[in-house]
């Protein structure tokens, strides 16, 4: 909603199909929803599979109405016999890629919860992956939202030519003000990490570096945690120097209270955090799946390799003892984030869209 809140005024006419709103949307926005007025009262876990049906019906319905040229954006979930029944009209289909393919992330994670002894909780089963690689297949265009989904996509059979470049972004809604730290310089170092707390994200390897760093500061931990890490995390908090502050309302105040936001996921696409973070002025220490085309090496945060501690717990020394370095990437993050910002990155989205359109006025 947020990418489609900030389309330029036409030359789209766009609407969305959701199956509930709770919340307003921008007044320009058209809104189907599957969920009707007694649905919407419901907890979803009783009107989700009743709205999806109708949800289903209503896209059908839109999908057969619909005129040439149309293009048909199908974020992750979407019913491979929706898209292929828009390819039938003839119409352009164009997949969102929030994380990277399912069979690469199958991959990737199965490898790291054995590493650390756990059964895998991600929640990708192999019907998922084939399920997706049937619609990854239909698709005309993917939208990629950072460099490593688009090699996973290539790696796993996706010819570039159908893969559009693109990010997710910030809000400056969320963060009105945008840049800059009100903690004190003379306050202990302190590192932060923002999201869900499980190996996806890489905390155990985050847990394990900021014990091995020895840095005489604080880890600041805000998310919900995965249960089989709940020890691991309590272990780390008895030590300490970390802190878990759960769910937190207020991220903009988090950030400009602490020195680096350090997110070593293993397995990402845009995440909002990276930018969110820079935004506060933030330098960061990610992975290249968690740069989210933002972060560059000693320019605007630190790369690491993904799952390599050493490395991470390097990179965390590093900015605690250089606080030169850590301004320096914080000014440059700050100053990056703007390019990510949803109103710049809604007009870019709407470009790419019409070039679609227009290249495939030119191919009729």
């Amino acid at each position: 909603m947020r990418i489609l809140a900030s389309f330029p005024q036409g030359p789209l006419d766009t609407t969305l199909f959701v199956l509930r709103l709770r919340k307003a949307v921008h007044p320009g926005l058209k809104v189907v929803q599957g969920a009707g007025p007694i649905l919407r009262r419901l907890p979803f876990r009783q009107m989700h599979k009743s709205a999806s049906a109708k949800l289903f019906k209503k896209f059908a319905r839109a999908i057969d109405q619909a005129e040439p040229g149309t293009i048909v954006w199908f974020w992750p979930g979407g019913p491979s016999e929706l898209v292929q029944r828009a390819k039938d009209r003839g119409l352009i289909t164009v997949g969102e890629m929030i994380n990277s393919p399912m069979a690469h992330a199958k991959s990737v994670l199965d490898a790291a919860y054995v590493a650390r002894g756990l059964v895998p909780a991600h929640g990708i089963g192999d019907g998922d992956v084939a399920r997706e690689n049937e619609v990854l297949a239909l698709y005309d265009r993917l939208f990629a939202s950072n460099a490593e989904v688009e090699a996973a996509l290539i790696t796993w059979g996706v010819s570039p030519s159908r893969i559009l470049s693109t990010s997710f972004g910030w809000d400056r809604r969320r963060f009105p003000k945008g840049a800059g730290q009100t903690r004190d310089a003379n306050t202990p170092f302190t590192a932060c990490f923002v999201g869900l707390m499980n190996v996806r994200k890489g905390l155990p390897d985050l847990l394990d570096a900021w014990r091995l760093s020895g840095i005489k500061g604080e880890l600041v931990l805000a998310g919900r945690v995965e249960p089989s890490l709940q020890p691991m995390v309590d272990a780390a908090i008895g030590a300490g120097n970390v802190r878990h502050l759960g769910q937190v309302d207020d991220v903009a105040s988090l950030y400009r209270n602490c020195d680096v936001f350090v997110f070593p996921t293993l397995e990402e696409g845009g995440p909002q955090v990276t930018y969110e973070a820079a935004a506060c002025s933030l330098p960061v220490i990610t992975t290249p799946m968690g740069a989210a085309r933002l972060v560059r090496d000693a320019e605007t945060g630190l790369l690491v390799e993904a799952g390599n501690v050493i490395a991470l717990a390097q990179a965390l020394k590093r900015f605690a003892a250089d606080t030169a370095l850590r301004k320096r990437c914080g000014e440059a993050a700050r100053s990056k984030a703007d390019e990510f910002e949803y109103g710049v990155v809604g007009a870019a989205r709407m470009a790419q869209l019409c070039g679609l359109l227009r290249n495939c006025e030119q191919t009729d």
